[in-house]
């Protein structure tokens, strides 16, 4: 019988195993760090190998380089301002659901539990804006994505760049009414973590919280909402370094996956149709003086197959989109050259999370850092 389906350190928690296995005896269940990894039920298992398979870290999987860079952002001011970087992949949902398709994306379901769902109606599309600090599950939705496909939907998915390695894995050729676009992901925490934190630690019940924001327009920060009622909010990550665990813990690289470290998929060739996420170090090759100011951030988008290519270019009338250097997209996001890389702090945070709270685990870590702070508070009174 199968125990083990790839290594514990390779598994990325994609879930596609227990989406496909045809006896149902695979269950997503959390390991270290609340991060799940799959569990086989050994009396159900009828040995057929479909999770090894299919299992993205088992097999190779053919990337590319990109076609072309471009920043851009919304035209449409209100869709601009509520989409964190330029709002590209709203464009791109838009697009998708106004030929009658659909689109899988991140959101924030009730008890704060972060998975992909399906839209297929304009007014829903709010449910998948903003950015995801937290690794969503998107095995409930595969057999759905997988009938949408057949009959012939335009089907848009948006995920991390593993997640869209383990919708790649569904099919030898790609059908062509298959859009994948890929987040630059820089790592993810677990759901777990995310909800035991905001109610041990923000002492705030999973049943009222309605949505919880990563990001603001002009800050990094922490946002837990009931409805429109603000619960929680953080101060800016920039200004104020180490006054929330999880956002500190998240820029740190310590609650990660441990696949995130040796991620195959964080380099300048890509997995998807189309890469998206914040254009860091827009101007550093090419001037650019002359792109319109941009307040609200900006998307950096890398069409890299035809079919990519294809669909920016049918939602250019919706974007500000300026080309530049890829080279240039490339540099200034250092998730499309490397994986961030387990350090000395990260390898201490992990090994003290054994004995400790992930609190005092990375009060522990940082401690020299704290106190530093703590003396100049001091010599300010």
């Amino acid at each position: 019988m199968m125990k083990v389906i790839c290594d514990y350190k390779d598994c990325t928690g994609c879930g596609l195993c227990a989406a496909r296995c045809p006896k149902h005896c695979i269950e997503m269940k959390p390991g270290f760090l609340g991060h799940l990894y799959p569990v086989i039920d050994q009396e159900k298992c009828i040995n057929c190998k479909l999770c090894q398979k299919g299992c993205p870290s088992l097999q190779y999987i053919d990337c590319s380089y990109p076609k072309k860079a471009y920043a851009a952002w919304a035209k449409d001011a209100q869709d601009y301002v509520t989409s964190t970087s330029g709002g590209a992949a709203s464009v791109l949902s838009q697009y998708i659901v106004s030929l009658g398709g659909v689109v899988y994306g991140c959101s924030v379901l009730p008890n704060i539990q972060i998975s992909h769902i399906r839209v297929d109606k304009m007014e829903d599309l709010h449910l998948l804006k903003g950015s995801k600090y937290v690794q969503s599950q998107i095995e409930y939705i595969i057999p759905q994505l997988r009938k949408d496909v057949k009959q012939g939907l335009p089907v848009l998915f948006i995920g991390t760049p593993c997640q869209v390695a383990a919708i790649k894995q569904l099919y030898r050729t790609m059908p062509d009414n298959l859009y994948l676009v890929d987040i630059i992901c820089h790592g993810t925490p677990s759901n777990q973590f995310l909800k035991d934190y905001i109610q041990r630690n923000l002492k705030i019940d999973a049943a009222r919280v309605t949505n919880v924001k990563f990001r603001l327009p002009n800050e990094y920060s922490l946002c837990v909402f009931e409805q429109n009622k603000l619960l929680y909010k953080s101060d800016n990550l920039w200004t104020h370094r180490y006054e929330d665990l999880y956002m500190d813990t998240f820029i740190d690289g310590c609650t990660f996956r441990y696949s995130c470290s040796s991620c195959h998929y964080a380099k300048s060739n890509r997995i998807s149709d189309i890469t998206i996420g914040d254009f860091w170090g827009l101007g550093k090759e090419v001037s650019d003086k002359d792109i319109p100011e941009h307040k609200n951030g900006v998307s950096c988008v890398l069409p890299i197959t035809d079919k990519g290519m294809l669909l920016v270019n049918a939602i250019r009338h919706s974007l500000n989109l300026y080309e530049r250097p890829v080279t240039e997209a490339i540099n200034g996001n250092d998730q499309l050259r490397a994986p961030k890389a387990i350090n000395n702090e990260i390898k201490r945070f992990r090994a003290l999370c054994h004995l400790f709270s992930i609190k005092r685990s990375y009060q522990m870590t940082i401690w020299k850092i704290l106190l530093k702070r703590k003396i100049k508070q001091l010599l300010k009174k």
